[in-house]
């Protein structure tokens, strides 16, 4: 069995191009039965979230889909054409695509290394893959395998402990300046990633649903859209300060937007409750000065992205023991999965030789009934015959046409296989001169 990933994530695709290819809960059980329909032997799953939309396969070698077909049904789907999408592209193979999953799952591939909304989300891809039909025993074992790989990565070594990015710092900070999260309402002027991001962390942490402006109304209202928030026009910036609480922004203006006498004015109709804020622009949209007012929180992108990277340092030693428990994972189920595949396919040749075997033997008795006591020996010889050649016509035919290379690889299996090694072996004498002796009609049924 071929275990195949093929996808697009956060370190390969901006998020214009991400949100093109993102499937939503509604639209997976469709899109999964028709590749079904479409691939009847391919086992698959897609894991689709806001930083990654990946299809995940495992099909016979030589079967479909291959890597084109998937990017051209992604390509479709983003309203682009294959040379469009291939730079964003990736796959991986076998254990590769098993240790991609393993670590997607554990948060070390994540936007926010350790984070841990993806494990409801890989769980989710695959209960949609169980509820469509598309997970068959490989897809089963690496998913099953994937989950508690994670579960162990977070208990062992404490990867999803302490905040390692900008974004995850700065709720870090507004829980020391307020109780709680809960119900806080988030300002973000801009549209960009990084403010995106942010919002996310403090929607996790239990924030109200945000409010986005930003000069470009259209990026403002996506924005809102992937993030459930709303989008207000630019210019009702004042309006929207005095409702804040957690101010986020970003909007790679040539020189601040907010100068301190403008927010002094805003504290003022606030009755002076704290305002956090947190200047992710750079040049900064928010003057220095704004950090000296009564009640006023405001970290820049400096302060934040050194305390990202203390605690960064602190965790190497955790993500280097996590990067093990995922390799020892990844080669179990590796093993696990072609083992299992060895034993199908045993279990399919058996089958296959039994009814190639009960036909001929079903013919077999059928001459005899008729025939003459002394044709009966000729009869079971011709039997012998048919069935080795029946059995060894595919093989020899595929060993005839393949290539140099590939006749080889044939030729070292099939010594191997059948101990044909030793010498050179010539058929029985007899069924070397009843096959000279038989007629036309004798060879055609052969």
């Amino acid at each position: 069995m071929h275990i195949l990933c093929i996808g697009i994530s956060h370190h390969t695709a901006p998020v214009a191009l991400r949100e093109r290819l993102a499937v939503t809960r509604a639209e997976l059980s469709e899109l999964l039965i028709g590749l079904r329909d479409g691939y009847a032997h391919a086992e698959l799953a897609i894991l689709s979230t806001c930083n990654r939309t990946e299809l995940y396969l495992a099909r016979p070698l030589h079967g479909h889909p291959r890597i084109e077909q998937v990017v051209d049904e992604l390509a479709a789907r983003a309203g682009a054409t294959r040379d469009e999408l291939m730079p964003a592209i990736y796959h991986y193979d076998n254990e590769r695509a098993i240790r991609h999953l393993y670590r997607v799952t554990a948060g070390l591939d994540s936007m926010v290394v350790g984070e841990s909304q993806i494990v409801a989300q890989v769980k989710e891809a695959y209960d949609s893959a169980q509820a469509a039909e598309t997970a068959g025993r490989a897809l089963h074992r690496m998913f099953q395998m994937a989950l508690a790989t994670s579960k162990l990565v977070r208990s062992k070594t404490g990867v999803g402990d302490g905040r390692v990015s900008v974004a995850s710092v700065a709720v870090e900070f507004a829980s020391h300046l307020f109780e709680t999260l809960t119900g806080k309402t988030v300002l973000a002027i801009g549209a960009g990633e990084m403010t995106e991001l942010a919002i996310r962390h403090f929607r996790a942490d239990g924030a109200a649903e945000p409010i986005i402006t930003s000069r470009s109304t259209e990026h403002a209202e996506a924005l809102a859209h992937r993030a459930g928030g709303r989008a207000e026009p630019f210019d009702q910036l004042d309006d929207l300060l005095i409702d804040a609480d957690v101010v986020i922004s970003s909007t790679g203006a040539s020189k601040p937007i907010v100068p301190a006498k403008r927010l002094k004015i805003a504290m003022k109709r606030r009755k002076y409750r704290p305002l956090f804020i947190i200047d992710l622009a750079v040049p900064r949209d928010f003057e220095p000065g704004v950090g000296d007012l009564a009640n006023v929180y405001l970290f820049n992108l400096d302060d934040l992205q050194r305390v990202a990277n203390e605690n960064q340092a602190e965790r190497a030693s955790q993500l280097s023991e996590a990067e093990m428990i995922v390799e020892q994972a990844v080669g179990e189920t590796y093993a696990l999965v072609q083992t299992g595949d060895v034993s199908d396919l045993i279990r399919r040749l058996r089958r296959q030789m039994h009814n190639l075997g009960a036909d001929e033997a079903a013919r077999t008795i059928r001459k005899l009934v008729s025939a003459p006591e002394d044709h009966y020996a000729r009869i079971l010889e011709e039997h012998t015959h048919r069935l080795i050649n029946k059995i060894l016509h595919r093989p020899v035919t595929e060993l005839a046409r393949g290539g140099s290379k590939q006749a080889a690889l044939y030729a070292t299996a099939l010594r191997r296989l059948f101990d044909a090694e030793a010498e050179d072996l010539e058929p029985p004498e007899s069924v070397a001169e009843t096959d000279a002796n038989r007629g036309p009609a004798d060879r055609r049924m052969t």
